[in-house]
């Protein structure tokens, strides 16, 4: 039996290969299942059949290569000089619908939310590199933290009063440390209106 995967229902586990039924199955054979009958999940009774096949799950994307299809990831963005207002922005949600041929580049179409202002799903391409994996919140929370020390080695770096007698790179690892210590502590820029 051939299995078609693009017609495999979310949480399948495993196909009964004779009738063509998918199976959720909860904890091994002995275990309890469900499965696909009519477009809804049904409860089965007794053991699953050790003859039903079990449907491997994919890797999760790694940010290699370009997303594979069914894949939500971010937007990390266009060439912007050719970035229109209703793109995607970097940073938003999309859904990897198909892979073809674009010339001689392999591309990704994908879905997105327009910007707020249109609201309404669109459809756009992108080649690898258009695309990462979604950060966690630990990673955003890095990311910030580290864009907040730049600008502060940044303002201490151009300030006149650096330190006589120090080489350049060593005078910015003291600033970095210090910024990084601060950091850490809860100093932030105020902005003074």
């Amino acid at each position: 039996m051939k299995i078609d995967l693009t017609k495999k229902p979310e949480g399948a586990t495993h196909i009964n290969p004779h009738s063509g039924l998918w199976i959720k199955c909860f904890g091994g054979n002995s275990g309890s299942y469900q499965f696909f009958k009519n477009g809804e999940w049904e409860m089965g009774f007794g053991c699953m059949s050790n003859s039903y096949l079990e449907i491997a799950q994919p890797e999760p994307w790694t940010g290699e290569g370009l997303a594979p299809v069914g894949t939500v990831c971010e937007f990390a963005g266009f060439n912007p000089e050719e970035t229109l207002s209703t793109d995607p922005r970097v940073g938003d949600q999309v859904t990897v619908i198909a892979h073809f041929m674009s010339g001689s580049f392999e591309v990704a179409a994908f879905t997105f939310y327009a910007p707020p202002e249109f609201e309404y799903l669109q459809v756009a391409q992108g080649a690898h590199g258009c695309f990462r994996p979604i950060r966690t919140p630990e990673q955003i929370a890095e990311e910030a933290r580290i864009a907040e020390l730049n600008l502060m080695i940044g303002a201490i770096k151009d300030h006149p009063g650096g330190r006589h007698g120090v080489d350049h790179l060593t005078q910015l690892k003291i600033h970095e440390e210090a910024c990084i210590n601060l950091y850490d502590a809860g100093w932030r820029k105020q902005v003074v209106e």
